[in-house]
């Protein structure tokens, strides 16, 4: 039976990418590579898939990299540099355009000076910005807003009914266990928590792909409806519930609830209550001990006990003295070495990670690379605010950021290979206007009230000159 369910579900699939294919002419064949590195960012390393290579640990450095995974990673960097290179990009006023971006990738790269694996933190630092490379092929597109949803619609076409065939039919593939004996539902990840990351991330990215479809075809027929859409929709329900990941259900929740919103809820004084609301839930964390009494009964109702699942036995390890406080140990190195050997010796379990985006921002660039977060946190939320109303896609920019800042919380993205800290990179990063391609711009049809067609003023624009 497992045989011939994923021999359906692999048809299933090539019919889903066809149909997409042909809906979305305006989106060139070049988008195929995001599409595969999100695929394979999302999932498991192409080691894994070919049957090769081990994984020690998600998102700990400690883990055992094979070569055929750096040529995948070097090779799609260099082949989405050439593509936007070709298309004329400037680079060096893309670079300026991102002034709250590029102080964070320098620091870190600064900060390789001090890290205890130096050649290590080069390497991971390059695939982290190398993903802007491939970001400005998907900005570089004619229009740039179909293909962002042609490659997370495609990603989602692929890894959600993989997840589901894996999980009902290939428990060995799709399964994996905690130190203490729990059973974890994978799906095509490595680890529930992934499996619930990309859940949220293509979940909302889904949604808008089912608004923007419904509003095109004006009232809503049944030969109309976006039916792909719902029973992806469907499958990323089941298996989010599957996964039990809590983190991701709340932000997903969250995320989607911003995307939906109108009327009064749509306000600016909405947007702003809820971006501080964001912004403060950090502070708020950390202060969880003192206050424990007060916000317990809020943590508990979100589903998770006061120690956040166990997390805070790890984050009570984490001190000023852990690193050095102002400028950290460096980038992404710490998990690997002396410090998070002690940590997990001391907690008596192998720790890969802080998770918590902020702990391991200061593990890696101390309170320097904190403000420096911080920094790049407001001034994108306010551009962001600005801006609210011109289309959809302003919603969905928004409910990523606001997902990213409280998944972080308790799952550790930030700077990291993964699909939120992608999907991150493409709603902040500026691509500065260009006449020529305004004029292109102004040549498509006007934004209508759905807010499907692009508009010349609010859309990021690629570097043409």
């Amino acid at each position: 039976m497992a045989p011939v369910a994923l021999l359906l579900c692999l048809v299933f699939i090539a019919w889903l990418l066809v149909r997409d294919c042909k809906r979305r002419t305006s989106v060139s064949a070049a988008i195929w590579i995001p599409t595969l590195f999100l695929l394979i960012v999302g999932s498991r390393p192409v080691s894994l898939w070919l049957g090769g290579g081990v994984v020690k640990g998600t998102m700990g450095n400690d883990a055992e990299r094979s070569p055929l995974d750096q040529v995948f990673y070097l090779s799609m960097i260099l082949a989405s540099c050439i593509i936007a290179s070709s298309r004329r990009v400037n680079w060096r006023k893309l670079l300026t355009a991102n002034t709250a971006i590029v102080p964070l990738y320098l620091f870190f790269a600064i900060s390789v000076l001090w890290s205890g694996d130096p050649v290590g933190s080069s390497k991971r630092l390059l695939k982290d910005f190398g993903m802007v490379f491939i970001i400005s092929v998907i900005l570089s597109e004619n229009n740039p807003l179909e293909a962002i949803r042609a490659v997370y619609v495609r990603c989602a076409c692929v890894l959600l009914p993989l997840s589901v065939v894996f999980i009902r039919y290939f428990p060995t593939m799709a399964r994996s266990y905690s130190l203490a004996g729990e059973e974890m539902l994978t799906g095509v990840t490595t680890q529930k928590n992934t499996l619930g990351e990309i859940i949220l991330i293509f979940g909302l990215f889904l949604i808008w792909e089912y608004l923007e479809r419904r509003s095109a075809g004006g009232r809503l027929l049944s030969r109309q409806l976006p039916w792909e859409c719902l029973v992806l929709l469907l499958m990323a329900a089941w298996l989010i519930y599957m996964s039990q990941s809590k983190t991701a259900l709340i932000c997903l929740l969250i995320g989607v609830a911003l995307v939906v919103r109108r009327g009064w809820l749509a306000s600016g004084m909405i947007s702003r209550i809820v971006f501080l609301a964001a912004l403060s839930a950090p502070v708020l964390m950390f202060f969880e001990q003192r206050f424990s009494s007060t916000i317990a009964p809020l943590v508990e109702a979100l589903g998770r006990d006061a120690t956040f699942t166990g997390r805070t036995d790890i984050w009570e390890h984490i001190t000023f003295t852990t690193v050095n406080a102002f400028v950290g140990a460096g980038y992404w190195n710490f998990w690997g070495g002396k410090g998070g050997l002690a940590i997990s010796e001391a907690m008596g379990t192998i720790v890969p990670n802080a998770h918590c985006g902020y702990l391991d921002m200061f593990i890696d660039g101390g309170v320097i690379g904190l403000a420096l977060l911080s920094c790049l946190l407001v001034v994108s939320g306010k551009r962001l605010m600005t801006n609210l109303r011109a289309n959809r896609y302003q919603y969905v920019r928004f409910a990523v950021l606001i997902v990213v800042i409280l998944y972080n919380l308790s799952e550790t993205t930030f700077f990291r290979l993964s699909p939120t800290w992608f999907s991150a990179l493409l709603v902040v990063i500026v691509f500065p206007p260009l006449k020529t391609r305004l004029r292109r711009s102004r040549e498509l049809p006007a934004e209508n009230s759905a807010g499907i067609q692009l508009s010349t003023a609010h859309v990021p624009q690629c570097v043409n000159q």
